[in-house]
């Protein structure tokens, strides 16, 4: 059996409004998909995240770096082609587009590997569990006095049956620059803005419901601990982020001055990266993103890493529904997975429409893998058509 063709395939689509966080405003979703070909009439579906850039960054390294080292391999190797791909590219750097490209490449192998020996990807994984809890992740900003539509949407999320939700922190509205000044603390107003919307969201949802938030990179140390601090009667799940993921120190810092656990981080790569967070004291929660940090076979190592030093893995799945189902299965693989992200912004139709058969969420706040073969997905070929783009976009 042999890998024919891999294809790159960039989905764009319009917001209704544009919508803000720590690190910027966008009005728009993208996502570039994978599918890896085979003589065997099987292709797998996979999905590469990509950011800071143009779609075509992630979606050209697929293409003219990485196809012509894929075709002619035994797809039935996953482990082996992530280690020779990784290998290969080194000088491309341990993150950025390549390890994106990687990623999703890898998912469509595993997808692909599921349909061959007819099994779920979460049981090739490890078959840990056959659902996981979902938190519905959205919360964005869509103007400086938004906390009505916020307290509104999060409403929707448990009345939807989500037993958890994420909102985001971090943007200082009065004082924002383009990009954003990442030196300094925000303006007090914009502050206790965030106080009150994180409070205000408390107040709304159930006493039993998860929160969580999200900076984004968008504080320093000190204004997360004294944030955390002043919300102690809040009784947040975690903090995701807070600050720049290379901060180590500053993550080993905030760990050491509050009782909430810190999160993160969807911005690092491979395992090594994960290995020197873990080590250095700077995460509580475990957050590789399955489509970015190095596909399904890096993140099932990083979740064995987390595993050794007693930490949960909640994957980062903030894109379409590709990465969630990868998400799902890779949650449902291993012991250490107590929830998954479901992106919920604007009922994003990556999540919604792109699949034949949307994700749901039962009445006790948990999804479930397909038990059908690989990812156990289809992708809906018309909505593909209708919103696929020159990769240039």
């Amino acid at each position: 059996m042999k890998i024919t063709d891999v294809e790159a395939i960039t989905l764009h689509i319009p917001l209704d409004t544009e919508l803000h966080h720590a690190q910027g405003a966008f009005d728009s979703r993208s996502t570039v998909l994978v599918k890896v070909h085979t003589d065997a009439d099987t292709t797998g579906v996979g999905e590469a995240a990509f950011f800071a850039g143009p779609s075509r960054s992630t979606a050209t390294i697929i293409q003219e770096e990485l196809t012509p080292r894929l075709l002619g391999r035994d797809p039935r190797y996953p482990e082996r082609i992530w280690e020779d791909l990784f290998r290969q590219t080194y000088w491309g750097g341990r993150g950025g587009p390549t390890i994106c490209a990687i990623s999703g490449i890898d998912i469509a192998l595993w997808d692909l590997y599921g349909k061959l020996v007819d099994e779920p990807v979460h049981r090739l994984l490890g078959g840990y569990a056959d659902r996981v809890r979902a938190y519905a992740s959205g919360g964005y900003y869509s103007g400086p006095d938004d906390r009505d539509l916020l307290v509104e949407e999060m409403r929707d999320h448990v009345a939807d049956g989500f037993r958890a939700v994420k909102m985001k922190t971090g943007w200082d509205v009065e004082g924002a620059t383009e990009p954003p000044d990442r030196y300094g603390p925000p303006t007090p107003k914009s502050l206790d803005r965030d106080i009150e919307r994180i409070r205000a969201v408390r107040e709304a949802v159930r006493p039993d419901v998860a929160l969580m938030i999200d900076s984004n990179n968008g504080w320093d140390p000190s204004t997360t601990i004294r944030v955390a601090n002043q919300l102690d009667e809040v009784g947040l799940y975690f903090i995701e982020e807070p600050i720049a993921t290379e901060d180590r120190e500053g993550m080993r810092r905030i760990r050491d001055s509050v009782d909430v656990p810190i999160a993160g981080c969807e911005t690092a790569y491979t395992r090594y990266a994960f290995r020197d967070l873990i080590a250095d004291g700077c995460l509580d929660v475990v957050q590789p993103g399955v489509n970015w940090a190095g596909g399904l076979t890096e993140c099932r190592r990083i979740a064995a890493l987390a595993a050794a030093h007693d930490r949960p893995v909640v994957p980062n799945s903030f894109h379409s529904a590709v990465n969630l189902t990868a998400a799902i299965h890779l949650t449902c693989g291993i012991p250490n997975g107590p929830f998954v992200e479901y992106d919920r912004t604007q009922a994003n139709m990556l999540t919604t429409d792109l699949i034949r058969e949307p994700i749901a969420v039962d009445d006790e706040g948990y999804v479930a893998p397909r038990d059908a073969p690989g990812l156990g997905i289809e992708l809906d070929d018309e909505f593909v058509e209708a919103h696929r783009v020159d990769p240039s976009v």
